[in-house]
């Protein structure tokens, strides 16, 4: 597993690397764009000249982006689901330009509308962002932590929606500890039962795994994240994570609690062997 953290993006999207390396980040998450706006300004060609000569350097296959807050493509509501297709697909866009293989999305919610309708529309989302434009990023379907309707806080829910679209060779999928806990996959008890079947199902479509303790028990629906070794987690847990040969390649995010990331990140590394 390649270790790192999200970084801020202030004063240009390339210094969320100079933050990772400062860090001493293996890898690295950003935003593209402000995650709680629509739309924002394009990116200039220096700064885009900028993030892909040191991204090349970072190694690009080290960089995720995440997608905006605001992103609903599950959403009943006809203005927030245009607005949610227009916005992701700039998003994916600006990856595309910078050269980012990644980006993760939280599926969406289908507001009491029923599971089978709301993933309906996202696969009818992906299939036109991806139908209507020369995209490579990959999009990563993020488990979430379960929470009202919110689709995807099993597995089942993100295969339903790689198997059905005609996109399923772009998408992919990034666990989350926390939203893995708080959904109730008990990752401290049943390690092996649950990254095993994260693992049959989803093979090296595994590609993102955020690394967070949880401020909330098993079970509970709470995404609430915590320092590694200060939640209901543990470190133990997150040891097994960092060794286990069935996650080489993937990039583990940090999105603790933190302005910076190198203590967490020296703390992972030292669970190494």
């Amino acid at each position: 597993m390649r270790l790192g953290a999200h970084q801020s993006v202030a004063g240009g999207v390339h210094n969320a690397i100079k933050l990772a390396l400062a860090d001493e980040c293996e890898a690295v998450q950003l935003f593209v764009k402000s995650p709680n706006r629509w739309s924002a300004p394009a990116l200039q060609q220096d700064e885009i000249e900028k993030f892909i000569s040191i991204g090349a350097e970072f190694g690009c296959e080290n960089i995720t982006a995440h997608a905006a807050y605001l992103i609903n493509l599950a959403s009943p509501k006809d203005d927030v689901a245009e607005k949610s297709i227009v916005c992701l697909t700039d998003e994916l866009l600006r990856c595309n330009t910078l050269k980012i293989p990644f980006h993760v999305l939280h599926p969406g919610s289908h507001l009491d509308t029923g599971f089978d309708a709301g993933v309906e529309r996202i696969i009818a989302g992906i299939d036109e962002i991806y139908g209507s434009n020369d995209i490579s990023t990959m999009l990563l379907l993020e488990i979430t932590a379960g929470m009202g309707s919110s689709i995807g806080g099993k597995f089942e829910h993100l295969e339903a929606i790689i198997e059905s679209t005609t996109n399923g060779d772009k998408l992919g999928v990034c666990l989350d500890t926390c939203h893995l806990y708080a959904s109730g996959y008990d990752l401290v008890n049943d390690y092996e039962k649950v990254i095993g079947e994260a693992h049959a199902r989803f093979g090296d479509k595994l590609k993102v795994c955020h690394l967070n303790d949880s401020k909330g028990g098993v079970g509970e629906h709470k995404d609430r994240h915590e320092l590694l070794g200060k939640g209901s987690i543990g470190l133990e847990t997150f040891k097994m994570l960092v060794n286990d040969s069935r996650l080489q390649g993937v990039l583990g995010i940090l999105e603790t609690p933190n302005e910076r990331y190198i203590d967490e990140i020296r703390l992972l590394k030292s669970l190494r062997g």
